[in-house]
């Protein structure tokens, strides 16, 4: 069982590689569920990687604007998608191909 491939994977050079893929093959799919919670109201929010892409690139125009481009960027919080999308922004760069 040692040699026996058990699932065909793909690789990435970096996290910008594989975001950028994700983005682009699995575009319609949900990449993150976000809980909204008003007092005992409960809702849902789907997050497509259509929608990561989109946010990624708006965020890092941003923060290209806004003059960080080349800068060095620390980001810290909680573990949620603001987090994550804060990330992504920050190590794709200029900008990403997330874009559909």
């Amino acid at each position: 069982m040692k040699n026996k491939i058990l699932y065909e994977t793909r690789e990435f050079k970096d996290l910008k590689e594989m975001i950028n893929y994700a983005c682009k093959e699995f575009s319609k799919n949900i990449a993150f569920v976000i809980k909204h919670k008003d007092g005992k109201d409960v809702k849902y929010e789907n997050i497509t990687y259509e929608r990561l892409g989109k946010e990624i690139n708006a965020l890092g125009t941003a923060l290209i604007d806004l003059g960080y481009k080349d800068k060095k960027i620390a980001v810290i919080g909680k573990n949620r998608y603001e987090w994550v999308l804060s990330y992504a922004s920050v190590i794709n760069g200029v900008r990403s191909n997330c874009s559909t």
